[in-house]
This record gives structure tokens, C-alpha cells and sequence, in this order.
């Protein structure tokens, strides 16, 4: 694969976007956004970071620069807006790179995909790098609800989470006060990306994937959990979480441990937005993972 950009077309006639630097190389990396409904923009540093690997990265279906299917329209959003259709498509995009072995990088709900890939697909894999997720999606939600009462406050924590479960999202109050918390929370060390981020997601996958309310995740990703199947995964594994992710270290430790070979480490001074916060630590952790396993 050279460098630059290559439109993928899937089997299904959609086209994806992806992008490869530093070609050639040996080693071979694919990141995996996050989301869902994200954008690809997360690893723009990434190449400069890992000079010696050769790093492809896309944009999902439905993302920023690949094809955006009308997700309103119900047997389109069936078919497409679901986790085995994902690890598919990143099975579609690798074959179209050429990489017959390479290193997977998944980031939040691309480390989902990144799990599931890695229990379907081992034979791909030389290495797995799982950043920002634990094995049991809930465990995202349980620590939203705790940075969320921490930054707000009880009270206002009580407010906004009722006025979730109620489905109350355009409630005034409710949109101000879960303001003031991601206003806090990911720009406590840097606001450079967030409301970029925001603006070009997909709300269409999210809202299918996931749903609105952000203490506890319906629709397709409702009760996500491969924590008794994390033993067959013989990949060797780095799992990365920050000092204040919305995954907690402990799950994402616990998570670790239940991996046959695994490195666990913590970004200091990180929030679920570690690549952004602190890349320094996260490309050092990867650079000695993949120098000794």
C-alpha cells in the first residue's frame, strides 16, 4: 500500500475513505476510530509518532469522508449500524490494504471493534492495542454517571440524570448543565478539538448505536460484553486507559488481566481523550509493547 489516500469499495457498492503514511514498512498498523459516528481526525498524529510503522487509518461508514447511507431509512440502519457489520467492514478494508499481519489500534468504540476483530479474525493479528475501553460497555456508563457527579455536583448530577432517563434531552437546564460538564471534562487540557469533534460526528450512528441518554447505552451496543471470551484472544495485548477516563482503571485493569498475554498501563494526565491529552506517554508504551512482545 503507498502512501496517501485509497477509496475502498465494499462489497456492499459503499465507499470508504483511508489513509496510509510511512509506506513502506515491516510492521503494519490499522487505528480504529471511535464513536460511534467519529472521524479518523484522532490519529492525524499518529505516523509522526511511529516513524518505523506503516499506519492506515479510515473513516467508518457514515463517517466524515466515507459514504453516508440515509440511516433514517430502517433496513438500511438493520443492516449496516450494528458490531458485526464494523468488524466486517475493518476485515474488507484490511484485505484492501494488502496486509496479510498487522497490529490493530482501537480507540473507545473502536477498541470494541478491535476486541471482536481480534476473537474472529486472530489469524490477522500480530499485535492488539486497546485504548480507552474495557471489555463490558456498561463499565463506560458507571463512570460517566461518577465524573459527571463529581464535576456538576449532586444536585445538578441528580437533575441531569433524571432528566435522561426521562428522555428529556432538549430540556434547557438538562443541555446547559451536560454543557458545563463536557465544557469541564474534555477541555480540561486542551479545548482545541472538542466542539470540532462534535460538529462533524455522525448523530445519526450514534443515536442507532448507542441512543442519547449518556449514563446508560441502548440500541445495538446495549449490554456489549466479551469478558468471558477475553481468554481466547492469544494476541499479544497493550491496553491503555487514562488517570481519569470514562472508563475506570480498575475495569480496564480488570479487562487486562483476563487476557493471555497483556501489558496494562495508565496515561497520567489523561481523560477518554488520551491520544490528545498526553501522546507522548501513549506512543512511548507503544513503541516498547511492540519492541518486546
Amino acid at each position: 500500500m503507498a502512501n496517501g489516500t485509497k477509496i475502498v469499495t465494499l462489497k456492499n457498492g459503499y465507499h470508504l475513505w483511508t489513509h496510509t503514511e510511512n509506506s513502506p514498512k515491516k510492521i503494519k498498523m490499522i487505528a480504529v476510530h471511535g464513536g460511534p459516528g467519529d472521524t479518523h481526525e484522532s490519529f492525524e498524529g499518529v505516523p509522526a509518532f511511529l516513524p518505523d510503522i506503516q499506519v492506515s487509518y479510515y473513516d467508518q461508514l457514515g463517517s466524515w469522508y466515507s459514504d453516508q447511507p440515509n440511516f433514517n431509512d430502517r433496513q438500511t440502519a438493520k443492516k449496516f449500524l450494528n458490531i458485526d457489520y464494523f468488524v466486517n467492514e475493518l476485515e474488507e478494508v484490511r484485505a484492501a490494504l494488502g496486509y496479510e499481519k498487522f497490529v490493530l489500534l482501537g480507540y473507545s468504540w473502536g477498541a470494541m471493534i478491535a476486541f471482536e476483530y481480534a476473537l474472529k479474525y486472530p489469524d490477522k493479528l500480530s499485535h492488539l492495542i486497546i485504548i480507552g475501553m474495557s471489555a463490558v460497555g456498561s463499565d463506560f456508563d458507571k463512570q460517566m454517571q461518577i465524573e459527571t457527579a463529581r464535576i456538576l455536583g449532586k444536585s445538578d448530577f441528580d437533575y441531569v440524570f433524571a432528566q435522561a432517563n426521562a428522555g428529556n434531552f432538549n430540556d434547557l437546564r438538562y443541555q446547559q448543565l451536560m454543557g458545563k460538564f463536557y465544557q469541564a471534562y474534555y477541555n480540561r487540557f486542551s479545548s482545541s478539538q472538542t466542539k470540532h469533534v462534535a460538529d462533524i460526528s455522525n448523530h445519526q450512528v450514534s443515536d442507532r448505536m448507542m441512543g442519547r441518554n449518556p449514563f446508560s447505552t441502548v440500541g445495538e451496543l446495549a449490554g456489549w460484553n466479551v469478558e468471558n471470551r477475553l481468554s481466547s484472544i492469544k494476541t499479544p495485548a497493550l491496553l491503555m486507559v487514562g488517570d481519569q477516563d470514562l472508563i475506570s482503571v480498575a475495569a480496564a485493569k480488570k479487562t487486562a488481566q483476563k487476557l493471555s498475554h497483556s501489558v496494562f498501563k495508565v496515561i497520567k494526565k489523561a481523560t477518554h481523550v488520551s491520544l490528545r491529552d498526553n501522546p507522548q506517554e501513549i506512543f512511548e508504551n507503544i513503541k516498547n509493547f511492540l519492541e518486546n512482545s
